[in-house]
């Protein structure tokens, strides 16, 4: 008798409780705060012999109604060695009206890595107008491996 009278207590909390759990707010999730910049991915590794290899300029927040012009610097400690390891066609992008990433492709020039070594590759994104580059997400990485 006394389980019943728990369980006649307790199914009807659950179900209440519950209401929280589905709550719209919970799975659709919007960033509030200023728009900002961040490279995708932070850190990669590539061969040498692969080609070429994508990094991805991303905009935290909303996308916008016009093209974003977004540009980036190759970072001095950076061991790889353009013309030589790499060739970056252009150190800018433009994130199109509407959307949300840039891709930038950087070809890659076999041959002048011996078999394990490695060369490092390390571009800064700057600020684009009233968006800044996210602290922590505003440089990525690229270790070029010799194959």
């Amino acid at each position: 008798m006394k389980l019943k009278a728990l369980i006649f207590v307790l199914v009807p909390l659950l179900f209440v409780s519950c209401d929280s759990l589905f709550d719209k707010g919970d799975v659709e999730k919007t960033f509030s705060g200023p728009a900002q910049l961040e490279f995708k991915p932070l850190q990669q590794e590539v061969n040498q012999s692969s080609g070429s290899f994508d990094v991805a300029i991303q905009l935290i927040g909303e996308q916008r109604g016009s093209d974003l012009p977004v540009s980036f610097t190759v970072d001095g400690s950076s061991t790889a060695v353009e013309g030589t390891h790499y060739t970056l066609n252009s150190s800018s992008a433009t994130i199109a009206s509407g959307a949300s990433a840039a891709t930038v492709t950087i070809d890659l020039i076999d041959g002048n890595l011996a078999a394990g070594e490695e060369a490092t590759l390390i571009l800064n994104l700057d600020d684009s107008g009233d968006v800044t580059a996210a602290p922590n997400l505003d440089q990525s990485t690229t270790f070029i491996i010799g194959s």
